[in-house]
């Protein structure tokens, strides 16, 4: 067709004016194959036509009732709006057949595909549809809520927006239990690792030939995931303002350390920070947040109930949970929580009729902050700590020269500083944590062997370290692994070994100030000290002292070249330990040094005269006690 556009002509058809298309032509420009095409674009278009009519047509009285789903205005006239409408027959009677009712129930609600877990339970149906503004939407409905009047499909339905016609709300249930839609996808009741898919509310990240979603019962809290700015923007503002300060460049570290968790084959990973108030604790904690979502909604508190903790964890599986203001929190609370959320599975539960439920579980970096440490928080209420807490929960005080800050980055003062990453982060967030997983659910990367490595950094820089060390030693490499592998991966825009040396300096901060080795035997002696201290005058005498106590006596004491021996009787020792197993107690005081081992070692108690007699007492010697 010389200088003629078949595709125009198509166009033109489209619009009405084929014939008039046509006319801008002379017969001689077109050929008989143009012709032949322009009569086949005509009957396309007028089938294409033909089909949109009988779909927009309300069904005849033999199919009725059901229902239909017109994604176009519909009905006589098309004068009816888009949606899910219900066709039945109304009354009829001897002179009259019966009357054609239709009914509109919704807006367009399609059911995509149906949906069930791995188990072959927990079935649901992938609905789509368009919300009020506009907003187009896919929500995994559960198939129990299709149970009974329906009324929490409704809610669920109501609070995402879909335009349902309140007088017809009731046959919502009906609609959908009628759909059968040929797509089957899988579900996970939680989001991160589903094989090598890594699920969030409102995408799956990796390849995979199955389509994955996530299970909700209710509106799905895709916001906690949302981006602001770009991932170039998130480098400059947020992550550029981390080299120099070895506190932040672990806080935007760990925040990466979730998915891996599972591929170093570690169930959680858990640092508390403390110190005074107004010293840049929050500011760290909103810089991680934002590798994630915006910090005002991935930061969660202390004060929440021990089922609402277990939700936020499950919330971010595999990610990061961040905890602000332990202080503020009940200790009672606080001492529960400790071991449910890092061993991450939930309290047992019953169903109605008595049957058990299952448990929760997750896996989650968890960073904390609060004014005080864990002891000091506990200890307020008069709970001891158990050393197994503080080995899940890792303790780091503020440290830097400007609070929490050692590089200000030209800002005047740590306040200054503090106010800008407020800002930074409130504005750019969210894309860091996406462009980490494109990468590494593709990275093939035996993960567990390259932690190793990076553990025997570790072991080389800090010589031989005790198992409770070991174990803190191996979650600070992991922090440092996630920031040199999103460094790697061109997210952090950091030069090469910068989180790998701050996670160096962490570490050696933690260690030196909760102390080197073990530390139970350290609890056990500080418990016999503050024991002492506390009640060495009251419930102590000198061996040889005529004087009778009129209260409680634990024991008594005798001089020696430096200070005094503690000569405790049985009762007295085992209330000094508290709760502590006796034998292992006995076990880890003598190898401290504290208790000396008397002339029978199987019970390592020491015959001695007191006043009035002798008796068999656990003898106690600090080696800097000068108490006189």
């Amino acid at each position: 067709m010389a200088e003629v556009d078949a595709k125009s002509l198509l166009d033109d058809e489209a619009e009405g004016g084929l014939v008039t298309a046509i006319g801008r032509f002379l017969p001689s420009q077109l050929s008989s194959t143009d012709l032949a095409e322009i009569q086949q674009a005509r009957q396309s278009i007028g089938a294409a036509k033909s089909e949109k009519d009988a779909a927009a047509l309300f069904p005849d009285a033999s199919s009725r009732p059901c229902y239909q789903v017109y994604e176009h205005t519909c009905g006589p006239d098309y004068r009816w709006p888009a949606g899910v409408y219900y066709h039945f027959l109304g009354k009829s009677s001897a002179k009259e057949p019966p009357a054609l009712r239709d009914v509109r129930i919704c807006g367009v609600l399609q059911a995509v595909a149906i949906a069930r877990n791995r188990l072959g339970g927990d079935f649901g149906l992938l609905l789509e549809f368009r919300d009020r503004l506009g907003q187009l939407k896919q929500w995994n409905m559960p198939c129990r809520l299709l149970a009974g009047r329906g009324d929490e499909l409704q809610k669920a339905l109501f609070d995402q927006g879909l335009d349902i016609h309140y007088a017809q709300r009731s046959r919502l249930a009906e609609y959908l239990c009628q759909q059968q839609p040929d797509r089957t996808v899988w579900i996970t009741a939680k989001p991160g690792w589903f094989d090598n898919l890594y699920v969030l509310p409102d995408r799956s990240i990796g390849d995979s030939s199955d389509a994955v979603i996530l299970q909700s019962e209710g509106n799905v809290n895709s916001n906690l995931y949302r981006q602001a700015g770009s991932l170039s923007s998130w480098q400059q503002q947020v992550a550029g303002l981390c080299p120099g300060n070895p506190y932040l460049l672990l806080m935007v570290s760990l925040a990466f350390c979730g998915p891996l968790l599972d591929k170093c084959h570690l169930d959680s990973l858990a640092i508390h920070i403390y110190g005074p108030s107004s010293q840049g604790k929050t500011s760290g904690m909103q810089v991680a947040a934002s590798v994630w979502g915006e910090p005002k909604r991935f930061q969660r508190s202390w004060t929440a109930t021990l089922n609402g903790l277990e939700s936020a964890a499950v919330q971010v599986n595999d990610g990061l949970l961040c905890l602000d203001e332990m202080s503020k929190a009940d200790a009672q609370d606080v001492s529960k929580s400790l071991y449910l959320l890092a061993n991450g599975v939930g309290k047992q539960r019953a169903t109605i009729n008595g049957k058990a439920m299952a448990h929760q579980h997750w896996r989650v970096a968890i960073l904390s902050n609060g004014e005080d440490s864990i002891e000091a928080h506990l200890n307020k209420a008069g709970i001891p700590v158990k050393a197994g807490e503080l080995v899940r929960f890792l303790q780091l005080s503020v440290f830097g020269q400007h609070g929490a800050f050692d590089d200000l980055h030209d800002y005047g003062s740590g306040r200054a500083f503090a106010m800008a990453l407020h800002q930074h982060t409130s504005q750019h967030y969210g894309t860091a944590g996406i462009a980490f997983l494109e990468r590494l659910t593709r990275d093939p990367r035996d993960f567990a062997a390259y932690l190793d490595q990076c553990f025997r950094i570790f072991e080389q820089r800090f010589g031989p370290l005790s198992a409770q060390e070991a174990r803190a030693a191996r979650n600070f490499a992991l922090i440092g692994l996630a920031g040199e592998l999103a460094t790697e991966y061109g997210v952090t825009g950091w030069p090469e070994r910068i989180a790998m040396e701050a996670a160096l300096i962490c570490f050696n901060h933690w260690r030196q100030q909760r102390g080197t080795g073990e530390l139970e035997p350290q609890q056990l002696v500080n418990a016999l000290r503050q024991y002492v201290e506390l009640y060495g005058d009251s419930r102590f005498t000198k061996t040889d002292d005529a004087n009778r106590l009129h209260g409680e006596r634990s024991g008594y004491w005798r001089p020696i070249e430096l200070g005094r021996q503690w000569l405790f009787s049985t009762a007295g020792f085992k209330k000094a330990i508290g709760h502590a197993d006796l034998a292992l107690a006995v076990k880890m005081l003598i190898g401290q040094g504290v208790l000396k081992s008397g002339p029978n070692p199987k019970k390592h108690v020491t015959q001695a005269k007191v006043h009035g007699g002798s008796g068999w007492f656990y003898v106690i010697q600090f080696d800097d006690d000068h108490a006189g």
